[in-house]
């Protein structure tokens, strides 16, 4: 992730099916929102074939 190289292994395009069961199954829950937001927004960016290790280009720098 360092290296800004993020070689396909699992796609990020395939996860947001994964949180579906999960979401049907509990209550509401701000954590999986944030997941599920975290997913969209590198889809959105461009990283949808990318390996999940991508929503780490989305990650604020630490201040």
């Amino acid at each position: 992730m360092d290296d800004v190289s993020y070689a396909p292994g699992f796609a990020v395009q395939l996860a947001p099916k994964d949180i579906e069961p999960a979401a049907a199954a509990a209550a509401p829950s701000p954590l999986l929102q944030a997941v599920r937001d975290r997913l969209e927004a590198t889809i959105a960016a461009g990283h949808d074939t990318d390996d999940l290790a991508a929503v780490d280009h989305l990650r604020k720098p630490p201040s």
